[in-house]
């Protein structure tokens, strides 16, 4: 989450650069502590209803408050809308606003002293490109198809959010993220399968030239796992490397995470690491 004061010419933009700059100290302690419990709040909320949010940023206009999410419907929730309503709330538009107040607690704008508050989204369904999508959907369900049969919808995510974190349209955070899903909805007998599965996919990630034909296109992949794998008595690590994946070189761009698994089997610590053929350094913490 971002927070800094500038001024938005057009709401419905996100402006990377403008996202990027952050200036806390323009606000008191108690203006971030609301913020950020809030942005807690809508997080929260929004997963509960498989809805997930990728990034955020406040901006203070004056005295109006902005929130801009970038959020992704996951396939249950698209399964949900399709068959409850007529109008696919998740495909209107790529971006919409909210500015009725009521959205927000009544607490947050009094303390703030703000005349009103908006919520800007960008529909992160709508920058998916469905030509890749489906041809890395042909090239690995038969592989990947056996290890989430009863959880298909698994599937159509991870292929929708590969094709966006290969077009840098999202944070190798909310990849993460659905890899960690995957993983917790397996059995101990399992995961031996889903290493091999994994490293196929990366390798057709980094050689399907179709497929990984941005300008920074991903060079490499490495995925480091540990804890009680299989359900052995003791903690294991496995690890799996596709390409070059140069990590002692501060100069390479090497987008970085790690996140914490918890399962009936225990807790499991998954890192990740990509490579991209550009200069600079990007690490999310």
């Amino acid at each position: 989450m971002n927070i800094n004061t500038l001024k938005l010419k057009n709401l419905t933009s996100f402006n990377k650069n403008c996202v990027a700059d952050t200036d806390i100290l323009l606000y008191n302690k108690k203006q971030v502590l609301n913020f950020i419990n809030f942005y807690n709040y809508i997080k929260q909320a929004f997963k509960l209803k498989h809805v997930y949010i990728d990034n955020a940023a406040f901006y203070l206009v004056g005295k109006n408050l902005v929130l801009n999410l970038l959020i992704y419907y996951s396939a249950l929730k698209l399964s949900f809308f399709k068959k409850k309503s007529k109008s696919n709330l998740a495909h209107k538009s790529s971006s919409n606003i909210y500015t009725k107040n009521g959205l927000f607690p009544k607490q947050l704008i009094k303390l703030n002293k703000l005349n009103s508050a908006t919520i800007t989204f960008k529909n992160l369904n709508k920058e998916v490109n469905t030509v890749k999508a489906l041809n890395l959907y042909k090239n690995i369900k038969k592989s990947i198809f056996t290890l989430l049969k009863k959880k298909r919808y698994l599937l159509i995510d991870l292929i929708r959010v590969t094709v966006l974190l290969i077009e840098e349209k999202i944070s190798i955070k909310f990849f993460t993220m659905f890899i960690s899903q995957i993983f917790a909805t397996l059995t101990k007998k399992s995961h031996n399968r889903f290493f091999l599965i994994l490293k196929s996919f990366f390798k057709m990630i980094i050689s399907d030239v179709a497929l990984n034909d941005n300008v920074n296109k991903i060079e490499g992949i490495k995925l480091k796992m540990g804890g009680r794998l299989r359900g052995k008595t003791r903690a294991d690590v496995r690890s799996i490397t596709v390409g070059t994946v140069p990590l002692q070189a501060n100069s390479k761009c090497i987008e970085y995470y790690k996140q914490h698994i918890f399962t009936v089997y225990g807790a499991f610590g998954l890192k990740l690491w990509i490579y991209r053929a550009k200069q600079g350094i990007k690490i999310n913490t």
